[in-house]
Formats: structure tokens, C-alpha cells, sequence
């Protein structure tokens, strides 16, 4: 039994709520299968997947080792039964930046397409690419995370979309750069809805 495996024993989940942790654990993210917690003193997270979604962990550790640490996506260093373990990123992701009003840039969203092609040349199927899963860090790089459905056949227009909406609106010079989080939150669920219609770009 390897440290992160005597860990993982402390760590307990049920549904999406974390009961028990060990103190020296943080808890920086949470998504819709996982809740992320940084390492004392080091840079690497602990992504530890809710119950339901064990069998994700595998899944996306394999899908990390394909993209080989490539300099678009947060390090893998090593994945076990319910977990994987990331390079820990400082940054602000793609929502935040517009809740704080940090431009989103063209060279950025360039960024974004050069790591999704990159993982298409490997064979996966980029999806679930979305404000919440790219970050800018704070030297100005920029990583896509949160791969784990990288492997699914349907496709996936989430970030196809968001470059219209970045064409169309967001990169006019008279359109407000900064957002109250539920003006973007009404967004967000409007389009998942599908009251929220975009054409593909020309």
C-alpha cells in the first residue's frame, strides 16, 4: 500500500459530501464527479471521485498518460482505485477570469485549440470543454483540465460554442468584459437548456 492509498483511507465521501479528510488536506475544487484537494508543501492535488463515479478514476489516469504530460493539461504523476494524482495548477479558470473581468484573449483561445487538437491527433475525442475546465495560470500559460470524458463518441459542440459567442460578442470592443456570477450562471443554464442556440463558426 502506496501513501496516497493509506490516505485515501481517511477520506471519506457519500454522495457528493466530504465527511472525513486528513487535516493537512485542502479542498480547492469540486465538480460533478469529484472534489479536488491540494497537498501540504507540495505542487500536486488529489482528485478524488464522489461514490458513483469510482470507476472514472482509471479511466481518466489512462487518458492522462496518452497526452504524455503535454504542456496544455496538468501533469499526471500517478492513479489508483477512486483517484488521481495532477500537477497542481495556479491560475484562474475561464469563468473566473470573467467574473473578475481578466480579459480572455484570442491568443488564449488559440491555446485552447491548439491543446484540443493535440488530443485528437492521439485518437481521443475532446468534450466537456468548457469555462470551468481551461485555465490561465499566472504566468499567463494556459491548461485545459478535467479530461475524463475525452473518450466518448457523441460529439461535444461546448467550446465549438463558446468561440462563437467569443466572435460574435465577447471580443467586440463595446461589450462588457466582467459579469456578475448570476448573470453567467443564467447563461449557462439557459444554453444547457437549449434556449440558447448557436451557429457553428463559418
Amino acid at each position: 500500500m502506496n501513501d496516497i492509498e493509506r490516505m485515501m483511507i481517511n477520506i471519506r465521501i457519500e454522495g457528493t459530501s466530504v465527511l472525513q479528510k486528513p487535516d493537512d488536506l485542502t479542498i480547492i475544487g469540486r465538480g460533478r464527479s469529484a472534489v479536488v484537494f491540494k497537498f501540504p508543501d507540495e505542487q500536486k492535488v488529489l482528485k478524488v471521485f464522489y461514490p458513483d463515479f469510482v470507476h472514472l478514476a482509471r479511466l481518466e489516469a489512462s487518458i492522462y498518460q496518452e497526452l504524455n504530460n503535454n504542456n496544455y493539461y496538468p501533469s499526471f504523476y500517478e492513479g489508483g482505485e477512486g483517484y488521481v494524482v495532477l500537477e497542481y495548477l495556479e491560475g484562474l479558470t475561464f469563468y473566473e477570469c470573467l467574473i473578475q473581468g481578466i480579459v480572455i484573449t484570442e491568443e488564449m483561445i488559440a491555446k485552447v485549440d491548439h491543446a484540443l487538437n493535440y488530443a485528437r491527433k492521439k485518437g481521443l475525442n475532446p468534450s466537456d470543454t468548457h469555462l470551468q475546465n481551461v485555465m490561465l495560470l499566472s504566468n499567463g500559460e494556459v491548461r485545459v483540465i478535467d479530461v475524463v470524458r475525452f473518450r466518448q463518441s457523441k460529439v461535444c459542440t461546448h467550446w465549438e460554442d463558446l468561440k462563437v459567442a467569443y466572435d460574435r460578442l465577447y471580443s467586440s470592443r463595446f461589450f462588457p468584459k466582467k459579469y456578475p456570477v448570476w448573470f453567467v450562471e443564467m447563461i449557462i443554464r439557459l444554453y444547457r437548456k437549449g434556449f440558447i442556440r448557436l451557429k457553428k463558426r463559418k
